[in-house]
């Protein structure tokens, strides 16, 4: 077949407008001139790729398919051909991970050097970010890999399940459950339940809530910060808890302790995304080795 880049391209254009005439601009190519390259390429393939009608094309099932596979291409292609330029001029090609606030306390001390030795040519930047921001951050560009508990289910992007961490409760040393090895969620009736706001993580808000309604404990009173563990203090001043991944036990906060959860399903996932069609070998071995780690961390732990 002579498939090239500018038919693929056409095509790809073509199909996010729906309009030959639309994409045609965006080009800056003549209507004809697209519409020729259009059925060029679908001779090439021997398959329609658009039903046309009055209104504009739409994807057929072959074009939707063919589509999905394009745009994978050519993200890797673009991405290679900048690494390339970068190398070239002397520059390290830089791989940006974002990361949920608990991740910063042993995953991702533990991840870098294990990277860096395994990818001694690339630049790996960090970014720690609130509850909720690593999905946008990924889906926006500003992240090529993000690592967060709950992940997200956004239709632009690739998740990965990588490991169920435990969850764990937050409370103060002065509790009077802060003496135990477990706990069952039940047991914390009547006092008010710290967590982020819910517009920030839905999916990860709505599963704590649901876990704690299926081990019968009824939340009746909520404190939301963004951050919430910045406000650890309120633990020892009232009646407040918070449920949180194992990865949070890690951090050392004058008068808090965490206690594993003695109920059925008490985990949340550490998941990783990465926009879809971004296939590159680097972002698939940084999940792995994140994978690897935090199973490590949590058998480590327990």
């Amino acid at each position: 077949m002579n498939v090239s880049l500018r038919l693929l391209r056409a095509f790809v254009a073509a199909s996010r407008e729906g309009h030959v005439g639309r994409a045609a601009a965006k080009l800056y190519v003549s209507q004809p001139s697209l519409s020729q390259d259009i059925r060029r390429l679908e001779r090439e393939l021997g398959v329609e790729l658009f039903d046309r009608g009055p209104k504009g094309l739409t994807l057929t099932a072959s074009g939707q398919e063919f589509l999905r596979a394009v745009e994978s291409s050519l993200t890797i292609l673009d991405r290679g051909i900048a690494q390339a330029r970068e190398i070239a001029v002397g520059e390290r090609p830089v791989v940006s991970i974002g990361y949920s606030p608990s991740l910063g306390n042993r995953l991702m001390p533990e991840l870098l050097p294990v990277l860096e030795r395994e990818f001694p040519s690339i630049t790996f930047d960090l970014i720690g970010v609130d509850t909720g921001e690593v999905a946008e951050g990924v889906t926006a560009g500003r992240f090529d890999l993000g690592l967060e508990h709950g992940g997200s289910a956004a239709p632009e992007l690739a998740m990965e399940s990588l490991v169920d961490e435990p969850l764990v409760v937050a409370l103060g040393t002065e509790h009077p459950l802060a003496g135990r090895d477990l706990i069952a969620v039940a047991e914390l009736q009547g006092s008010e339940l710290m967590i982020w706001p819910r517009d920030t993580a839905p999916e990860y808000y709505d599963r704590i809530f649901e876990f704690c309604a299926a081990g019968g404990l009824q939340i009746e009173r909520v404190r939301e910060f963004r951050r919430s563990m910045t406000r650890s203090y309120l633990f020892n001043e009232d009646d407040v808890f918070s449920i949180l991944p194992l990865s949070a036990s890690f951090l050392h906060l004058p008068g808090t302790t965490f206690v594993a959860v003695s109920d059925d399903h008490g985990t949340v996932p550490l998941a990783s995304l990465t926009r879809a069609g971004d296939e590159r070998p680097v972002l698939r071995r940084v999940a792995e080795l994140a994978a690897q780690i935090g199973e490590r961390l949590i058998s480590a732990a327990r």
